[in-house]
């Protein structure tokens, strides 16, 4: 959208108060039954990059836009449109096709899942997640950390897990935004039949969450 760049008001839920955005509008997504503006710019908690605006958290009446020039518009921004590196739908597609996740940028990470044979049968198999979430024999999970984890504390964390486990198990891989909700929310609906091996992150996540679940049964 060549013309400029947008001012709006919008709703933060998690602090519940409003924060004035201006951004470069991108594109236009529907994902979790909502619909998304995707756009760079300064996001609501003040960094400078990329985020998924819930069009209805928009509280602005109108949106306002601002020509190319306005001493509103982040010097960050304004540079790249004087050097014509602008972002695109195009880098947006691709990173979304890089990684299970719509929040495309949060980090990329290796996903490694354990599932009961019986369970991945039944609601794992033949489903659609994402390109890269595939299924893995046992034996190539070794290979998998020790080529893609560059921590050696983490790798040996992971290889130590792996060794414990089963081979009649079912094994799935791919990769993840780590961080994004949608992919978390999946991660928990799997529990307790689905062990998250990787990433060390996410793991120690639903530990957590685990624990402070069976603590309400006390």
């Amino acid at each position: 959208l060549p013309f400029g760049v947008i001012k709006f008001k919008y709703w933060i839920a998690s602090s519940e108060k409003q924060v004035e955005i201006i951004v470069y509008p991108v594109c236009l997504h529907y994902a979790r039954r909502a619909k998304y503006l995707t756009a760079f710019g300064t996001d609501p908690f003040g960094n400078f990059g990329w985020h998924n605006y819930r069009l209805d958290r928009i509280v602005s009446e109108q949106l306002t836009i601002l020509k190319w020039g306005n001493s509103q518009i982040p010097k960050k921004l304004f540079k790249l449109w004087k050097e014509g590196k602008l972002p695109t739908v195009e880098y947006v597609e691709q990173e979304l096709e890089k990684a299970w996740g719509f929040n495309f940028y949060l980090p990329r990470d290796l996903l490694i899942m354990r599932f009961e044979s019986k369970f991945a049968r039944w609601y794992v198999d033949d489903t659609v997640r994402h390109p890269t979430f595939k299924p893995i024999k046992y034996q190539n999970l070794s290979k998998l950390v020790q080529k893609e984890i560059k921590n050696p504390q983490e790798k040996q964390q992971l290889l130590n897990i792996i060794q414990a486990r089963s081979p009649q198990d079912a094994y799935y891989y791919g990769w993840i935004r780590n961080g994004d909700i949608n992919v978390l929310m999946r991660l928990r609906d799997w529990r307790p039949k689905g062990e998250v091996i990787a990433p060390i992150s996410i793991r120690e996540k639903l530990i957590l969450e685990a624990e402070q679940e069976l603590a309400n049964y006390d």
